[in-house]
């Protein structure tokens, strides 16, 4: 039997204190950082770069590691794109938009496309859900809150 690719895409938007040129940054490798826990990307090419289209680095996720590459990076627009591979379960493209939203903040658009890879990828795919991913949005607002009330205090 032919294995048969599970897909969702899911996508959020919250609003954050801070105006697009200063939140866009947060959602740099780095930039997560300042603001999500026990994050850690390991920068691996091209050497010396922190953020760049066909920057690739690597994260410790539960289940081992995730490699991400920075497919796409307008800076003017403050729009990014990854793709992450978890190999052996799913490749997901994220994208993440900063517009502006009334003065000093930010309205940040998420959206995870997910395809699965394997049956256990497949199992990880069916057991999201628009739902969870909002509880998800909710905690990166708050998350990004935080790390903008403590850098300004």
């Amino acid at each position: 039997m032919q294995f048969v690719p599970r897909s969702i895409e899911l996508a959020g938007t919250f609003t954050v204190s801070a105006p697009p040129a200063s939140a866009f940054p947060l959602f740099s490798p780095l930039g997560e950082k300042r603001w999500v826990p026990g994050w850690n990307p390991e920068l691996l090419h091209p050497p010396g770069e922190d953020w760049g289209k066909g920057q690739i680095f690597r994260t410790a996720e539960e289940r081992g590691d995730a490699i991400w590459v920075v497919t796409g990076l307008d800076r003017e627009r403050f729009e990014v794109e990854y793709h992450r591979v978890e190999a052996g379960r799913y490749v997901a493209k994220v994208s993440v938009s900063c517009l502006p939203e009334g003065p000093g903040h930010t309205q940040v658009i998420v959206t995870y496309l997910f395809i699965g890879l394997s049956d256990i990828g497949n199992e990880d795919i069916a057991g999201m859900s628009q739902a969870l991913y909002k509880e998800k949005m909710r905690r990166w607002q708050a998350w990004i809150e935080g790390c903008l009330t403590s850098e300004t205090s």
